[in-house]
């Protein structure tokens, strides 16, 4: 997207009639006009059309944003908040007032480590025996699986689940031996300078494996890869990609269909599915997670009112858990409390980040709910 384009979003295609506040999570949670999409997208007019000069405080009000995308999906004009923030956020990063410290810190590390959380590149496959390491990683396969470095460094119990999967059902699946962040922390935050670097080289790797299609169990990096790397910054990261790629729900709910698929042990909990941001509303998937829960012996699956393309954010995309830690726990919260209304005994994803706010948010609030990831219900039922 051209800046001249960003310029035609925010001046004409938006009508300012603020509908969007009303489905907005953090003027939900914070009912201030600066904080609402409206608000956003009045400060990039300002911006690009040289009426204001931008500074701390206006680097913090474009940051208050999960880019969740409830706002423009549901916007009476369709206008493209979501790709409008993150282009002037890159914006405010090549003008050198962005991004917020805490992003532009786990940037740095992401160009040195290749992963968010600034842990060591080398510890990236830990999590897997040795054993299993041996046996699957970075040999020619069907399938790759690509971790992501959130179920790599923070929930090994996801990326555990999943494998344990793949090897109970005898598929023929690699992991990439020196995977790197798929780049979803910096084109959500603007720091695009490395994002072509990354790319390539994932692209490169799995390209050496053979493999014909991509497993991930993170929403980030599905979107990522299916939305980003062939769409919206296509030509910002320029990579050829000619494999398929699925999220684990995906690859779950196809061979349930076949019958090749078939859980045996009993789930008896009564739960409720959170659609995640990246996964739903980014690349339109919601119906397989939710099949593949229907399928699960003694599993009750009840709905919370916003559900679907209407979902409340969980609360950490964009950057937002990161740069907002404290707003972040309290709009999971919100989420969970919501969750519990419905009467569900457990909250299940299927994204790590939302995982994490949620059990962030379980742990600090104490409210009665289990959490669980669909993988970790699919691999118990085996």
């Amino acid at each position: 997207m051209e800046l001249s384009e960003i310029k035609t979003i925010v001046t004409s295609k938006c009508d300012k009639c603020g509908f969007c506040r009303s489905f907005c999570p953090l003027f939900r949670y914070r009912k201030m006009e600066g904080v609402s999409p409206r608000g956003k997208v009045l400060l990039c007019y300002y911006l690009l059309d040289n009426l204001i000069k931008p500074d701390e405080r206006f680097v913090n009000n474009l940051s208050f944003c999960t880019t969740c995308g409830k706002c423009e999906i549901l916007c009476p004009s369709k206008t493209d908040t979501v790709d409008a923030f993150e282009h002037v956020r890159a914006v405010l990063t090549e003008g050198g007032v962005g991004p917020l410290p805490r992003w532009k810190e786990w940037g740095v590390h992401i160009n040195r480590e290749y992963n968010p959380y600034l842990e060591k590149s080398a510890d990236r496959t830990n999590w897997l025996p040795s054993k299993i390491k041996r046996d699957v990683t970075s040999k020619k396969a069907e399938y790759a699986y690509f971790v992501g470095c959130t179920s790599s460094y923070r929930l090994s119990n996801i990326a555990m689940s999943t494998v344990d999967i793949l090897r109970k059902l005898g598929l023929d699946f690699t992991i990439l031996n020196d995977e790197r962040c798929c780049g979803s922390p910096i084109l959500r935050t603007g720091q695009w300078k490395f994002a072509k670097e990354l790319a390539q080289y994932n692209v490169d790797e799995i390209n050496k494996v053979e493999a014909d299609k991509i497993v991930t169990t993170c929403a980030g990096c599905y979107r990522t890869w299916k939305v980003d790397y062939k769409d919206v910054y296509k030509e910002l990261v320029d990579v050829d990609i000619d494999f398929d790629i699925i999220h684990t729900t995906e690859l779950l709910a196809d061979l349930m269909k076949k019958g090749e698929l078939e859980p045996v042990k009993e789930f008896k909990k009564r739960v409720t599915y959170h659609d995640p941001c990246h996964l739903g509303r980014h690349a339109g998937v919601y119906e397989t997670p939710r099949e593949v829960l229907k399928r699960i012996p003694g599993l009750e699956l009840i709905e919370m009112p916003a559900n679907r393309v209407e979902a409340w954010c969980c609360g950490a995309g964009g950057g937002f858990k990161s740069g907002f830690p404290k707003e972040a726990l309290e709009i999971a919260q919100m989420r969970v409390q919501e969750a519990i209304e419905t009467g569900a005994e457990g909250l299940v994803s299927a994204c790590p980040f939302c995982w994490i706010n949620f059990h962030d948010a379980i742990e600090a609030y104490k409210p009665k709910i289990e959490l669980y990831d669909v993988a970790e219900i699919v691999n118990y039922t085996l």
